[in-house]
């Protein structure tokens, strides 16, 4: 069996965008058939960058996958993005570190997937993100939840899986 290989933290940030080397390693596990199980360019944090980007998804994906490094596909989404002001980025980023379940039905799944992912109400998971990184057992996720009080236990979100 092969062990399932995680792409990086949600919250990592390349160039002042969130997410964007998770959309990276996405697009090169994906050209390597090794992205089982998640959600890619048309869904979730991936859409929301690109469309945030102005970019399209498949000429992305071959940027990430003919471009020797971080900084190589940093430029080329540099030279092929929407403009926007610092601002709007990190209020952009913000937006998406914040995202929650915002009705019934996608706190019902959120709370269904961190269930089946080993966690609970008490797990301090509130966010989308906070998701993910419970469900790939990141370090990280347990340390910034040590130097944070926990919420008002209004529990998880709901897309799976940036």
């Amino acid at each position: 069996m092969t062990q399932k290989i995680y792409p990086r933290s949600p919250y990592l940030t390349l160039g002042g965008y969130i997410h964007l080397p998770r959309l990276i390693d996405k697009a090169r596990l994906f050209r390597q058939g090794s992205l089982h199980g998640y959600n890619y360019k048309t869904l979730g944090f991936d859409k929301h960058l690109l469309s945030f980007l102005g970019i399209d998804g498949d000429e992305f994906e071959e940027a990430a996958n003919s471009l020797e490094n971080d900084q190589a596909i940093l430029d080329w989404v540099c030279s092929h993005r929407l403009q926007h002001s610092e601002s709007e980025i990190a209020a952009w980023n913000q937006t998406q570190i914040d995202k929650r379940p915002d009705n019934p039905e996608k706190l019902a799944r959120f709370r269904r997937i961190l269930q089946e992912v080993g966690g609970g109400t008490e797990s301090g998971v509130e966010t989308y993100f906070d998701l993910i990184e419970f469900e790939e057992r990141r370090d990280e996720f347990y340390l910034r939840k040590q130097k944070q009080p926990l919420g008002l236990g209004i529990g998880p979100l709901g897309s799976h899986l940036g």
